[in-house]
């Protein structure tokens, strides 16, 4: 399954959970630990999967997310929002069919919504 994955959080721990999930998928990685830097990375690639922190410095995960609806429509199926936050009220301010998965260090919960992402356009 090649392709890019795009770790948008600013927590060493959890980026290190889903790069391995992203490693066990053969995917290439690219990390930002802020939304300005994911941005960035965003304007020059084209990614299989995407997983932003709802909460990160200089430019949250909604801009991001913004940022994509903007320059990438209304198609983000291969988007994962993670949050700390009660995910129904997050799924109420986002988007209904945007993936949202409570943050977690679980490599497994991770690797799932990764492979799920991947997997969306096929």
């Amino acid at each position: 399954m090649p392709g890019r994955l795009l770790i948008v959080e600013d927590n060493p721990s959890i980026t290190a959970a889903i790069e391995r999930a992203g490693e066990r998928l053969e995917l290439h990685i690219d990390v930002a630990s802020d939304g300005w830097d994911a941005i960035e990375l965003l304007r020059d690639g084209t990614y299989r999967a995407i997983v932003i922190d709802a909460d990160l410095p200089r430019h949250s995960g909604y801009g991001v997310l913004s940022y994509l609806r903007e320059e990438k429509g209304d198609h983000l199926r291969n988007v994962i929002l993670m949050t700390s936050a009660d995910t129904d009220s997050v799924r109420e301010r986002v988007r209904e069919d945007l993936q949202i998965i409570a943050k977690t260090e679980a490599v497994d919960e991770i690797a799932l919504a990764v492979t799920s992402a991947c997997c969306a356009d096929e």
